[in-house]
């Protein structure tokens, strides 16, 4: 876990487990969970939406999926909105710690929130709106280690293989 102060205010990236003190996992920017073994094929993103509901004052929340690969959630509207708004990655790298890939994304929204001009946007406008999705590479520099993670965007299987429809519907036209 670390801890930095930021112009936007005190920031948290928590890599505890989820049963950590209340009050340390209700402001967390970050969280992590583990969902290596959830079913296939949507089981690690029930465990994300779980993650995602569980801290609503989180930013970035990732699910790890493997030895190499996590899928993470980023918030686009602020906590404050009842339903949490935002988009899911799937981040995959040929080394590095899954468990960081959400932190790493979190860094690169920070960065990017923060190189945006604000003097061109209305009073109280919420920045995150305007968020694009991360780059496609990102270089995750570790004390001793560099990694590539590649990032893509991640949707759910659908859980219907087909749908029957009744021919008489008007709606089925």
């Amino acid at each position: 876990m670390s801890a930095s102060e930021g112009e936007n205010g005190f920031a948290l990236h928590l890599m505890a487990p989820p049963n950590a003190e209340p009050r340390i996992t209700e402001s967390a920017s970050v969280v992590v969970v583990d969902a290596t073994g959830a079913l296939l094929p949507n089981g690690a993103f029930d465990v994300l939406e779980d993650a995602v509901r569980a801290y609503p004052g989180a930013s970035v929340v990732g699910a790890t999926t493997g030895r190499c690969s996590a899928l993470v959630w980023v918030r686009v509207q602020p906590p404050s909105v009842w339903q949490p708004v935002g988009y899911t990655v799937h981040v995959h790298a040929e080394g590095g710690q899954p468990e960081f890939y959400a932190s790493v994304l979190y860094g690169w929204m920070r960065w990017w929130l923060e190189d945006l001009d604000r003097s061109t946007l209305p009073a109280g406008f919420a920045l995150g709106v305007l968020l694009p999705r991360p780059p496609q590479l990102v270089e995750m520099v570790m004390s001793e280690t560099t990694a590539h993670l590649s990032i893509r965007h991640a949707e759910r299987v659908s859980d219907r293989l087909f749908e029957i429809h009744d021919p008489e519907d008007p709606l089925y036209r």
